[in-house]
């Protein structure tokens, strides 16, 4: 261990290293000098360990012994230097590392391109999660609702290590007060956990060679639109894997959860198509539909009768344009005759499904006319 790690490590309070072995399964103990240290153990497979903790911060040999914490903790827990005294640093939060491997990034660096990819992927993967963490959706028409983007905005991006590709994302996490068993966690570890979960589904299924079950993990956060993130997080060049580690908040209970987990280069292609048919065959509430209407079907041209109208328009995730087939209410199809004598765009919401060949949004809002200037 460098000494920059020493001096990174001896610039944290006493309070950090109590709180972080008090959440890492470390138990506090009587010893011999109770007036000058806090004495912590742990059994591991060798036996018991012992790591004594100063009590105060102004004792001339501070660092040495903050120097002897570190190393046992890098022996005991089997990680870096720097990864231990981060988190030592930032007891608050969950890390995610996306770490890729492979001849592309072995000498820690990435394209200009594949890092874009990266991390526009990472971030629709967390916001994904996030939605899912709200209401678990096969598909989110819009990733948008303002609890996940007020997360998202929250989360941080660590500096990337060398050695392969490592590129950590911090999740600031609300510390544990007292004995709150009955309560849910925050939103931030609610997200993580289900990121988590939903990561180890869909990795058990392409593992297996078991496409199909990605396509039944909505309750586990399987949704189309973290399918299609996790998709594009696929390791640079033709071969290489990605890892996903997870280091849990020092201050809260760490969930019983895998916290690693690795996707091989050969695994990531079924994920697009998964994503696709999961867009494609789920309804989808609250759909917003913007387009110019094309064809109009109303028995005998009776206008005390609801009618069928086609509007043209984009759809996420689809190239070009699709038709819409939308039932109307007389008013409503009313409406759109006028729109479309005066060569207007129209506006309706409602959830948007797949009927054999057709998509179709049902049970349409009030129709909204488009002014000219588009507003």
């Amino acid at each position: 261990m460098t000494s920059e790690w020493i001096s990174q490590a001896a610039r944290l309070p006493p309070s950090a290293f109590r709180r972080y072995l008090s959440a890492t399964g470390w138990t506090e103990a009587q010893g011999p000098s109770a007036s000058k240290i806090w004495l912590y153990t742990r059994t591991v497979p060798q036996g018991e360990v012992s790591i004594e903790v100063p009590r105060r911060q102004d004792y001339a040999d501070y660092s040495r012994r903050v120097g002897e914490i570190i190393e046992i903790l890098i022996r005991v827990e089997g990680r870096t230097a720097r990864n231990v005294v981060f988190e030592l640093g930032q007891p608050g939060a969950d890390l995610l590392n996306f770490r890729f491997c492979g001849p592309e990034t072995d000498d820690g660096t990435i394209a200009i391109d594949d890092s874009i990819r990266v991390r526009d992927a990472r971030k629709r993967l967390l916001l994904a999660a996030a939605h899912s963490a709200l209401e678990p959706l096969a598909h989110h028409p819009r990733l948008a609702r303002a609890d996940a983007v007020a997360f998202l905005s929250s989360c941080r991006e660590v500096p990337a290590e060398a050695g392969s590709y490592l590129s950590p994302i911090l999740v600031p996490v609300s510390p544990a007060v007292g004995k709150m068993d009955d309560l849910e966690d925050p939103f931030p570890r609610q997200v993580t956990k289900l990121l988590a979960v939903a990561l180890g589904h869909a990795t058990d299924a392409l593992t297996a060679g078991e496409d199909e079950r990605l396509l039944e993990g909505a309750a586990q956060g399987l949704s189309s639109n973290f399918l299609s993130a996790l998709a594009d997080l696929r390791p640079p060049g033709a071969q290489g894997y990605l890892d996903i580690g997870f280091a849990w908040a020092a201050r809260r209970p760490a969930p019983q959860i895998v916290p690693r987990i690795r996707l091989d280069h050969a695994l990531f292609e079924p994920l697009k198509e998964a994503a696709r048919v999961l867009r494609e065959t789920s309804p989808a509430p609250g759909t917003e539909v913007e387009g110019y209407l094309a064809s109009f079907d109303r028995e005998a041209q009776d206008a005390s009768l609801p009618g069928e109208v086609t509007v043209i328009a984009s759809l996420e995730g689809r190239p070009g344009t699709s038709k819409i087939y939308i039932t109307l209410s007389p008013a409503g199809y009313q409406q759109a005759l006028d729109a479309h004598r005066d060569a207007r765009r129209i506006r309706l919401t409602g959830t948007l499904a797949r009927e054999g060949r057709r998509f179709v949004l049902r049970n349409p809002g009030d129709l909204v006319i488009i002014p000219d200037d588009g507003s």
